[in-house]
């Protein structure tokens, strides 16, 4: 289990395009992009609230103490890349396209349990919420069914507390202290998404 990369972005327009063709902007914190990679490991401060450089746009739905940090299993990033090329888009996808904090390698939603907790350099964190996805995410992929797909495959990625502050880098090992009590990610992910509800209110 490895932290492959670091990826921050602050708020800033999302360009759309209505069904009419209009075109408008929204507010969103989705827009990430990798400062920490196993090629440059630069360090990173975690603070409580989250990684240096990085902001959240709705505190409603994402960021806060209990959704400080987005994880996503490097592992998921082919399956986007192949229904980007099935809509004639660009599939070359760097870290930071799902909107996410921390690419791993070596965890998914299917192993990981909520209140499990994850040592990572010199932080550690404890798994609290999968994400649910929105049309912000829509937006973001380039197509308007991602959400469902993102529903469909179970490929959310979940959020973290931050238990302990401190520093860490692209290459670090990860410890799992597993919750054996908690439900999966993806059980959640399920017991969220199981009528079609989403979260509409945006990165």
């Amino acid at each position: 289990m490895k932290l492959l990369a670091i990826c921050t972005g602050t708020v800033a327009p999302l360009l759309y395009r209505t069904a009419a063709g209009d075109v408008k902007t929204v507010a969103s914190g989705i827009n990430k992009k990798a400062v920490s990679t196993l090629h440059e490991p630069n360090p990173v401060e975690l603070k409580k609230l989250g990684l240096q450089g990085d902001e959240q746009c709705n505190l409603s739905v994402h960021g806060g103490l209990d959704k400080a940090v987005y994880m996503m299993p490097a592992e998921h990033y082919s399956f986007w890349q192949l229904r980007r090329q099935a809509h004639n888009l660009d599939s070359n996808l760097l870290w930071g396209m799902l909107g996410e904090n921390l690419v791993v390698e070596g965890l998914l939603e299917s192993e990981v349990r909520l209140g499990d907790e994850l040592e990572i350099g010199g932080v550690r964190l404890r798994v609290t919420d999968p994400r649910e996805p929105c049309f912000k995410f829509a937006i973001r992929m380039g197509y308007g069914n991602a959400p469902k797909d993102m529903v469909q495959q179970g490929n959310c990625g979940w959020y973290l507390r931050v238990v302990q502050t401190g520093s860490l880098k692209a290459g670090d090992a990860i410890v799992r202290h597993a919750n054996a009590s908690g439900k999966t990610v993806l059980e959640q992910f399920r017991f969220l998404t199981r009528k079609g509800q989403m979260d509409l209110l945006g990165d």
